[in-house]
């Protein structure tokens, strides 16, 4: 069992692994039980933590601790931070054990849909031993999981820290609206910035987008902007587009994923251009320019990009 004393006296990362475990079970004497000490240490490590923060983190009631709207921010920030530590720890004690041959990847969540399973399907034929697992995650996130080790390979798109990583680029995507088919905008060959204003927009949430600049600029032209939807997904904005809540402005390549949506596709103009590519750690043992892994990535993207060229008049959407 474990009292504060010493060392532990004050509030530090063990305190913060207690705080996550009371608001997990919503309890001090809960919280005791699965961490294996006593509650009166629970009770202190709060009281540190608090402290810490310079404000109470939760009221008592009949039913347990109800957490402050402060106390649920600070576990959000917490929680990623603990489970980071976890990828870390499992890292290092696998690092030390008999490789698996795992091969982790890591894309937009709105690649899962038909892309990835492409992928993986070839990569299987490849090799029939490889174990897969898929982390569907946003920009930010993919990078981070490629450096951390959590991820071996990742589709994002430029621009990456080439210190850290090594890549192909797979597509040269440029903007599109995605919108409804009986949109009164639909039937028009470009979409421009005047005619979305005052339009309600699905948009990326700007902290998650690749490009810092965000939707409020195009090219060196502002506009008026009427989010609707904010997400902080990739891709799926295009399940809001077809409830006919707004247009979503995105790219050619994330918008090949969308043909399951009844959604119609228009070029946008001004234009961005986005580079995707397949990228990895550099300096990876098992990944290169030349690596059968990432000759199968590029050969199935590529084929799918292939098939959206030659079928301009269906939404350039390859068969599934």
């Amino acid at each position: 069992m474990e009292e504060i004393s010493g060392r532990n006296s004050k509030a530090g990362l063990r305190s913060a692994q207690i705080f996550r475990e009371i608001m997990r079970t919503g309890s001090t004497r809960r919280a005791a039980r699965e961490l294996g000490i006593t509650q009166s240490a629970v009770s202190q490590h709060l009281k540190l933590f608090e402290e810490a923060v310079g404000e109470k983190l939760f009221a008592r009631d009949p039913r347990g601790l109800v957490p402050a709207t402060r106390a649920i921010e600070i576990y959000n920030r917490i929680d990623r931070y603990f489970e980071t530590l976890g990828h870390i720890e499992r890292e290092i004690t696998d690092s030390f054990s008999a490789k698996r041959n795992r091969l982790t990847i890591a894309a937009p969540h709105i690649f899962s849909l038909r892309l990835i399973p492409k992928i993986i399907l070839a990569l299987n034929s490849l090799d029939s031993s490889l174990e897969f697992h898929y982390r569907a995650q946003r920009y930010d996130e993919i990078a981070q999981s490629v450096v951390t080790g959590e991820a071996d390979i990742g589709i994002s798109r430029l621009p990456l820290d080439e210190r850290f990583f090594e890549w192909q680029i797979v597509a040269e995507s440029k903007s599109v609206c995605v919108l409804q088919p009986d949109h009164h905008l639909a039937e028009k060959d470009i979409i421009t910035v005047d005619d979305l204003s005052g339009e309600p927009l699905i948009v990326l949430e700007r902290e998650y987008t690749s490009n810092k600049l965000g939707l409020l600029t195009y090219g060196r032209r502002e506009f008026p902007l009427w989010p609707k939807v904010h997400s902080d997904t990739i891709g799926l904005d295009a399940s809001f587009v077809a409830y006919g809540i707004g247009i979503a402005i995105d790219n050619e390549f994330v918008a090949q994923q969308y043909q399951m949506f009844d959604v119609k596709i228009v070029p946008f103009q001004p234009s961005a251009r986005y580079d995707y590519v397949v990228f990895w750690r550099r300096g990876s043992e098992n990944l290169s320019r030349q690596s059968p892994i990432v000759d199968t990535f590029l050969r199935v993207i590529k084929r799918e990009q292939s098939f959206r060229r030659e079928a301009p008049d269906k939404g350039g959407f390859p068969p599934p």
